[in-house]
């Protein structure tokens, strides 16, 4: 009989455990505040520019209550290039959207400028932990595509035309428009075919091999183009790109294949 007291005993015990729960207090508890994301891009056309960012906060009250916010030290942007907003939570609520806008003309002209903020406080928080996550934004001048004639400058160190995505000549450089239309251009390749526009029609000379020009013409309109170079086998090549404005736009010389960076607002 008493082996039987014993079990049940247990059994109860193990029971009474399996059901006691942890109910957290979401008015009193420890409050834990964070940024939703920890980096944003934020291209910045002539009209100025807006994103924006939550930040969570694990418990309510039945005020207002204020987020503070500092510009961490290694920031680059200055104080005219960005505004900040909707820093208050309302009552009631756990969290609150900041906005972030950015200036186009106090922007530099080439480059990105960085904001870093920190999370500081949130006033009238219980027992506040914040997450050490800082937001990183990076500002930059996006401007319209220039319609018109747009000169690609090409070279080859070595004299014996492109060799891209293969030792024996590959792809091209592409330009991809927002409506389908391709073009793809490069200096031709003595040692195998050459796919696109190339200069020399398929023979290369001793001039075309180290150097040459393409040009492609842009519509008026286009609203998206997409620059993409394919690589470079033995680190010889070269390119600038000059807008229809006359001015250096974008570049390659000896660098990793991909997506290239082209700069309108020149």
């Amino acid at each position: 009989m008493k082996k039987y007291i014993l079990i049940i005993a247990v059994l109860f015990a193990f029971v009474s455990c399996e059901e006691e729960t942890i109910v957290y207090d979401s008015e009193n508890g420890q409050t834990l505040a964070n940024f939703s994301v920890s980096s944003i891009l934020v291209p910045t056309p002539t009209e100025g520019a807006s994103t924006t960012v939550d930040v969570f906060v694990s418990t309510k009250t039945d005020s207002e209550r204020t987020i503070s916010v500092e510009v961490d030290p290694s920031s680059t942007a200055t104080a005219d290039q960005y505004t900040l907003s909707g820093l208050t939570i309302p009552a009631g609520a756990f969290g609150a959207t900041l906005t972030i806008s950015s200036n186009f003309d106090a922007l530099p002209e080439e480059g990105r400028a960085n904001l870093v903020l920190n999370l500081v406080d949130v006033s009238g928080s219980n027992d506040l932990v914040i997450k050490d996550s800082p937001l990183n934004l990076e500002f930059y001048r996006e401007c319209p595509i220039t319609a018109g004639d747009w000169v690609i400058n090409m070279t080859d160190s070595y004299g014996d035309g492109w060799q891209t995505d293969s030792a024996t000549g590959g792809s091209g450089l592409t330009i991809t428009l927002g409506d389908g239309t391709v073009f793809e251009v490069g200096l031709c390749s003595p040692y195998g075919s050459a796919a696109g526009t190339f200069l020399g029609d398929g023979e290369c000379t001793p001039n075309n091999g180290s150097e040459g020009t393409a040009t492609i013409t842009i519509p008026e309109g286009t609203e998206s183009a997409e620059w993409f170079f394919p690589g470079d086998q033995y680190g010889e090549i070269g390119f600038e790109i000059i807008s229809p404005n006359g001015n250096v736009a974008g570049g390659y010389e000896s660098a990793d294949a991909g997506a290239l960076t082209i700069d309108y607002c020149k």
